[in-house]
């Protein structure tokens, strides 16, 4: 099964790669003196959305091993300890 947010990282860079591919083509339209100006609009808004859809869609940081034992000591000592009543008779 595919994961959606490697879904949506691969759609957005579709995106990005056809945005990059229509700027290109619209700065060579330019040099020749004829620019197209559709292909300069279209590469930016599917740019600009294939970077969104692949900011969305990314994967979540991996946690950090770096500080393991620091976390477990700061975590004992956030818990209560548990109070032992004397048992009354």
């Amino acid at each position: 099964m595919v994961d959606v947010m490697s879904f949506k990282w691969q759609v957005g860079q579709f995106f990005l790669i056809l945005g990059v591919l229509l700027l290109i083509l619209y700065f060579i339209t330019n040099q020749a003196k004829s620019p197209t100006t559709i292909y300069f609009c279209t590469g930016v808004l599917l740019l600009l959305l294939g970077i969104y859809i692949m900011w969305v869609g990314r994967n979540p940081p991996m946690d950090r091993e770096r500080f393991r034992m620091l976390r477990q000591m700061s975590e004992k000592r956030k818990k209560p300890k548990k109070e032992e009543k004397p048992d009354v008779e």
